[in-house]
């Protein structure tokens, strides 16, 4: 490809794509709108969904109780995996989440006895009392940790908040869906067939780069800032996901056992 993508964009004010954990009144990633185009996207996102589902369904965590957080309507998770879990939570601050969630999981989740209860509120705001009440549950952060730049104007802030969340969630087995980057890419790329990586890739490495060579990127392309969130090491998978045309993710995906007290 002739032109080599830009790895940082990390102190511009740019908002690119979607925003998904802000309130559902200021934020065009909740209410009606983000569902709207999600709804809509369903056919251009199906080969990422699927790439998802397969590395879910391949994964050997807990099956018991299932914390959801930042799920919105559980557009790109998969029936199958769902309904292995005895019990689910979710979290979201979008008041529309549960009642959607509810819409496009609740038949499955009935089917297969999986008890959900649907919560409107802030998660992340909760990890501690959470994971105290729920030590054996497993959880999902979903597609939300690569959102938090946009809430906080004070990059630092975010980068503290994602560094310090392998310490909250040591205790817990746990695992999350996040965007690395974001930007504009080459009409007519391919989306490439996921890749097993390790947590902890820096975007200056070769494979990083390589991997953003078969997506298309063109410069410039946000950072999410989530290179920290999971231990560096952590199994991986990369999916590509095509937001809509001519704009993509990096979608990174991992989880860690909970670690002995």
């Amino acid at each position: 490809m002739g032109r080599k993508p830009v790895l940082h964009t990390q102190h511009t004010g740019k908002r690119c794509g979607l925003r998904k954990h802000e309130s559902a009144a200021m934020n065009l990633s909740g209410g009606w709108l983000w569902h709207w185009r999600a709804w809509r996207s369903q056919a251009r996102w199906a080969a990422t969904s699927a790439q998802i589902s397969n590395w879910l369904l391949a994964q050997d965590m807990p099956r018991q109780q299932l914390v959801l957080l930042g799920p919105s309507a559980g557009w790109m998770l998969p029936d199958a995996w769902l309904a292995q879990f005895q019990e689910i939570h979710t979290w979201d601050i979008d008041p529309l989440a549960a009642p959607l969630f509810r819409w496009r999981h609740g038949a499955a989740l009935q089917r297969s006895g999986t008890a959900l209860h649907l919560h409107t509120g802030d998660g992340l705001a909760q990890l501690e009392a959470l994971t105290a009440a729920m030590p054996k549950a497993f959880f999902w952060f979903d597609n939300l940790l690569g959102q938090l730049r946009f809430n906080e104007p004070a990059i630092n802030a975010v980068a503290h908040t994602l560094h310090s969340l392998q310490g909250q969630m040591h205790a817990v087995a746990w695992g999350s869906l996040h965007d690395r980057m974001s930007g504009p890419t080459q009409g007519g790329a391919g989306l490439p067939l996921a890749q097993p990586s390790q947590a902890g890739l820096a975007m200056e490495s070769p494979q990083a780069q390589a991997w953003l060579q078969r997506m298309g990127a063109i410069s410039p392309w946000l950072d999410h800032l989530t290179e920290p969130v999971l231990p560096q090491g952590t199994p991986v998978q990369f999916c590509a996901w095509p937001f809509k045309p001519g704009y993509a993710h990096w979608l990174e995906m991992g989880w860690c056992p909970a670690k002995p007290a």
